[in-house]
C-alpha cells in the first residue's frame, strides 16, 4: 500500500540511538549500538524502560518520554539480562511440574477408568452442568492431538500405538499435551481423582522431605497453581516479560501457604513470581524446590550491584518479594 504516512518508520541503529540519549540516556552509544543489533529496540527497550522513564507528580508517566535523571541504557539492558536468566530458572522447575502432573493425571485417571479410549467418554469427567463445555472442549483437544500426530510424517509414539495397537493409552498421551491442556484435564476430572492426586503430591513430599507431616494439598490449591504455572509456562516459553507477570484473581491463595507450609505472610491474590515460587514449595521435591531457591538466590545476588539502590527495591517488588524473603524460602 502506497501514498499513506507511516506512523512508525524504519530508524537506522545510529538513529535509535539518538532516540535514546535525546531522552535522558547519555551512555547509549557504542555498548549500546550492538545491544540494540542483537536484542532489537522494541524487544529491549519498549519491553523494559517502564521501571526508568520519569513520572509526574500523579505517578503518570511523562509524555513525550524521557528517562529518570539517573537511568542508563546499563540498568535496561541488566533488567533484560536479569529476565532472560529468571525465564531460564523458573522454566526448569515449570518443566518438573508439569511432568508431575502429566504423569499423576495418566495414572489415577488410568487407574479409574482402564478402558482403551476412556478419556474420550464425557461420562469418564466431572458430572456437572456447568463443566459440559468445558468437558467437551477437553475430550475435543484429546483427540485432535492424536489425529495430528497420527497424520504426522515420521516416527512418533501415538503414531506408533495408533498403528499398533489401535489406541493410545494415556500415559503415552499426556507426553504430547501443552501444560494449559493438562490443566483443563485436571480441572475436568472427577472430584476423586482430582483428590488422589492431590494426595499423592502430599505424599511426595513426605518421602522427599523425609517427613510425614507434610501439610495436606487440596484439589483447590491445585488448580490455582495449575492456572498460575500455565501462565508463566506460556511467558517463559515465549520470551514474555516475566519478572513483573500478574495473574490476576488467583483464589485459593490461604490454601496454596498452607500446603507450602507457610502461613505467616501475605500473599497477594493478583500472583507474581514470589506466589509462583510458593506454589511451587507446595508441589515439588524438596531437591528440586531447593535448586530453584538458590538459582533465584544467586540470580538476585549477582544482579543487584547492577541497579541503583531505587531500581533494586522496585526490581523486587514488581517480583512481590518482600525484604525478609531469604528467611521465609
Amino acid at each position: 500500500m502506497t501514498g499513506t504516512d507511516n506512523s512508525k518508520p524504519f530508524k537506522t541503529l545510529n538513529q535509535q540511538l539518538s532516540i535514546l540519549r535525546s531522552r535522558g540516556l547519555d551512555d547509549a552509544h557504542a555498548k549500546a549500538k550492538r545491544s540494540l543489533e542483537q536484542i532489537g529496540y522494541y524487544s529491549l527497550i519498549n519491553g523494559y524502560k517502564w521501571m526508568f522513564l520519569a513520572r509526574g507528580t500523579n505517578g503518570e508517566i511523562i509524555h513525550p518520554e524521557v528517562y529518570k535523571d539517573d537511568a542508563s541504557f546499563d540498568e535496561i539492558k541488566s533488567l533484560y539480562d536479569f529476565d532472560f536468566e529468571l525465564r531460564a530458572i523458573l522454566y526448569r522447575s515449570l518443566l518438573k511440574y508439569e511432568t508431575m502432573l502429566g504423569a499423576e493425571i495418566a495414572y489415577r485417571f488410568s487407574e479409574q477408568y482402564p478402558e482403551e479410549h476412556a478419556y474420550l467418554a464425557m461420562d469418564n469427567f466431572f458430572r456437572d452442568a456447568q463443566h459440559v463445555s468445558s468437558v467437551v472442549g477437553t475430550i475435543s483437544s484429546l483427540s485432535s492431538t492424536i489425529k495430528k500426530y497420527s497424520d504426522r510424517r515420521g516416527k512418533n509414539a501415538i503414531k506408533h500405538y495408533v498403528n499398533k495397537h489401535g489406541h493410545v493409552p494415556l500415559w503415552v498421551l499426556v507426553n504430547f499435551l501443552t501444560f494449559g491442556e493438562l490443566n483443563y484435564f485436571y480441572a475436568n476430572c472427577t472430584e476423586d481423582i482430582q483428590l488422589a492426586i492431590a494426595r499423592d503430591f502430599r505424599n511426595m513430599k513426605c518421602t522427599s522431605y523425609n517427613n510425614s507431616h507434610q501439610s495436606a494439598i487440596t484439589p483447590g490449591a491445585i488448580r490455582s497453581i495449575n492456572q498460575m504455572v500455565n501462565i508463566f509456562r506460556n511467558a517463559v516459553a515465549h520470551g514474555e516479560i516475566t519478572y513483573s507477570k500478574i495473574v490476576y484473581r488467583t483464589p485459593h491463595m490461604g490454601e496454596i501457604k498452607s500446603a507450602a507450609g507457610i502461613n505467616n505472610i501475605a500473599l497477594r491474590s493478583q500472583a507474581g513470581v514470589f506466589e509462583l515460587i510458593i506454589a511451587m514449595k507446595a508441589v515439588l521435591p524438596k531437591k528440586n524446590f531447593r535448586r530453584l531457591i538458590n538459582d533465584m538466590n544467586n540470580l538476585i545476588e549477582n544482579f543487584k550491584d547492577n541497579f541503583s539502590p531505587v531500581n533494586y527495591s522496585t526490581l523486587l517488588q514488581d517480583m512481590h518479594f518482600p525484604s525478609n524473603y531469604r528467611s521465609i524460602l
